[in-house]
């Protein structure tokens, strides 16, 4: 069922049930109404037949009284063919009757007596199938209190008749008003939902051509349609931008392994062919052999970590004091310098919690990067600072600094600054990306202060333990020399 179908169901049914609770009303208060003007209509006749045979009890002595002559006097007093009396005493027996009363209409004993005693309420009887209403009031038949009932009886069929018309009536305004508002309701949904089929439509043919670059039309009110539309199309957008990502992601995966596979296949082919050749060109061919393949080596383990960040893989988060894990990339990365001086700057305790493995590719990688680029004789410092509910780890170098337009674009996968800045052969070029995705993994970020020709500064930036964030700050100064001896604290040395 389509929700054009099922709004106008709903409203049409709202509706009706609206309507038919009114026309309830409606006809209950006519019901009431007819009722109460009956009642008041036989309560009137019933004084007015008290009256006449008040009347007739003075003009006559008792025994010429005849039940023919008080019938008569009944019916005068009634001045309506369709109301019919009657006279009995306390215990029902019948005195006079006019000539209308149907013959099975008999008083009960127990509401004649009622009547006499004072019981002045409608009644409403019903004899062969026929209601009638009726209305009893006490009569003086003869010893001067009212040990006798005068009452007034009318048919309710031309009452019910009546309330029939009504009934039809109201159920015809209920069904014309329904289809009414079904035709209107189906017009007026149709219209509301004509703007969500052009965008099913449009995202149908988006969807067929296999693209994300079309767009949905936008409707010009800024209404729910509209936001839904603009959503829609921010979301065509992002999905546009992944895959153009994962199409220049897996062609940049393609090139780099494309080099270090020739490199391969050509030596091991070179091998085939001179089994018996020099040994030192054998041996020469081997290293480049292993070379190459250290470097897919890399490659792939920098695509495993990317895809498993991608995939939102959970991390291995536990407390860690990032300062000791800064003092082991330190160590591990010293002995790579090459002719940089590598120094420890402002130290600071911090304890974190995150995984240890991925914080310490990150920490490497920004170091590797900063001895990379920073020329022979230059400097690279490593600090660690913390504050009220973070820690800091800065990473500055005094290489040739990296352009404004390009500040950016570093953390892009497979992106390099100009080799010719640097001083081997670069990386796979998804390091600073690996570290971007890892931080942010661990509710942190990473950023870079850079001036051409004055250095960069990477900081990397993680919430603290939360149960050591309100903590003093411990700081200790270690020692700034790459060659020399390390003196540091016990517990971590």
């Amino acid at each position: 069922m389509s929700i054009r179908l099922r709004l106008t169901l709903w409203q049409t049914a709202l509706l009706a049930l609206v309507l038919a609770a009114f026309a309830t009303l409606v006809y209950t208060a006519v019901a009431e109404q007819e009722t109460t003007r009956l009642d008041l209509r036989l309560r009137a006749e019933a004084g007015d037949i008290q009256e006449a045979y008040q009347k007739l009890k003075q003009d006559r002595s008792t025994e010429t009284r005849t039940s023919a002559e008080i019938a008569a006097a009944m019916a005068g007093a009634l001045g309506d063919d369709a109301l019919a009396a009657t006279l009995v005493d306390a215990d029902g027996t019948t005195i006079a009757r006019t000539g209308n009363l149907p013959p099975s209409l008999e008083i009960p004993p127990a509401l004649a007596k009622h009547v006499a005693a004072g019981d002045d309420d409608p009644k409403q009887i019903s004899v062969e199938g026929e209601p009638f209403r009726l209305f009893g009031e006490g009569v003086d038949l003869a010893n001067g209190r009212a040990d006798g009932a005068v009452f007034v009886v009318a048919s309710e069929r031309p009452m019910e008749e009546a309330l029939a018309g009504w009934r039809w009536l109201l159920a015809g305004v209920v069904a014309v008003a329904t289809l009414l508002a079904w035709g209107i309701g189906w017009v007026v949904t149709s219209a509301a939902m004509r703007p969500v089929d052009r965008l099913t439509q449009a995202a149908r043919a988006i969807g067929e051509a296999g693209e994300a670059t079309g767009r949905l039309p936008e409707p010009p009110q800024a209404d729910e349609l509209g936001r839904l539309a603009r959503t829609f199309n921010w979301m065509l957008g992002r999905l546009a931008e992944t895959s153009a990502t994962q199409r220049r992601f897996l062609a940049d995966a393609s090139h780099e392994m494309r080099t270090p596979l020739t490199v391969v296949q050509t030596n091991a082919q070179g091998l085939l062919r001179r089994a018996d050749g020099d040994p030192a060109e054998r041996e020469e061919s081997l290293r480049a052999i292993l070379r190459e393949s250290d470097r897919m080596a890399r490659l792939i383990n920098d695509l495993l970590t990317l895809a498993r960040v991608d995939a939102g893989q959970r991390l291995a988060s536990r407390p860690l004091a990032l300062d000791e894990l800064v003092l082991e990339v330190y160590h591990q990365e010293r002995p790579l310098a090459e002719g940089v001086r590598l120094e420890i700057g402002a130290w600071d305790r911090a304890e974190v919690v995150g995984d240890a493995d991925r914080l310490k590719q990150v920490l490497l990688n920004l170091v590797d990067n900063a001895l990379r680029y920073t020329p022979t004789g230059g400097t690279v410092r490593i600090e660690v600072a913390r504050n009220a509910d973070a820690a800091v780890v800065r990473v500055r170098d005094t290489g040739p600094g990296i352009p404004d337009a390009e500040r950016e674009r570093i953390f892009e996968r497979f992106y390099r600054v100009d080799q010719g800045r640097s001083r081997g052969d670069g990386g796979t070029g998804l390091g600073l990306a690996i570290a971007r995705e890892v931080a942010e993994a661990h509710g942190g970020r990473i950023e870079v202060e850079s001036k051409p020709g004055r250095g960069s500064t990477f900081s990397l930036t993680l919430p603290l333990a939360p149960e050591v964030a309100e903590a003093p700050v411990a700081t200790e100064r270690l020692p700034t020399q790459r060659s020399g001896p390390v003196a540091s604290s016990p517990s971590r040395l």
